[in-house]
């Protein structure tokens, strides 16, 4: 069962989303990718000090919305050192709401 709050939240989530408006937490992961150059996730950890599941989260709703995409390469993280796919900019940037 929803409260009127709740409920107020969800549509206000989804009006932005379809309006392009980036969350907080969106745009400030935004701030930090920059054009050429992609991404791990732990990379974007270290860089915006997130934890990692709301590093995780943010980028797959960007991803969802075409803010970002996969890379071309898949690479070594320069934190783990693990094999990653990472992400970037698409090649035709947007341009995103931050409010």
């Amino acid at each position: 069962m929803r409260t009127a709050v709740q409920e107020t939240s969800v549509i206000a989530y989804y009006d932005n989303r379809d309006r392009g408006v980036l969350s907080n937490q969106q745009a400030h992961l935004m701030r930090y990718i920059r054009a050429g150059r992609d991404y791990s996730l732990q990379e974007l950890c270290a860089l915006t000090h997130f934890p990692i599941n709301v590093v995780s989260g943010r980028v797959n709703e960007l991803k969802t919305i075409g803010a970002l995409v996969h890379g071309h390469l898949k690479r070594k993280c320069t934190v783990t050192q693990r094999l990653i796919n990472p992400v970037r900019l698409p090649s035709v940037q947007t341009d995103w709401v931050t409010q």
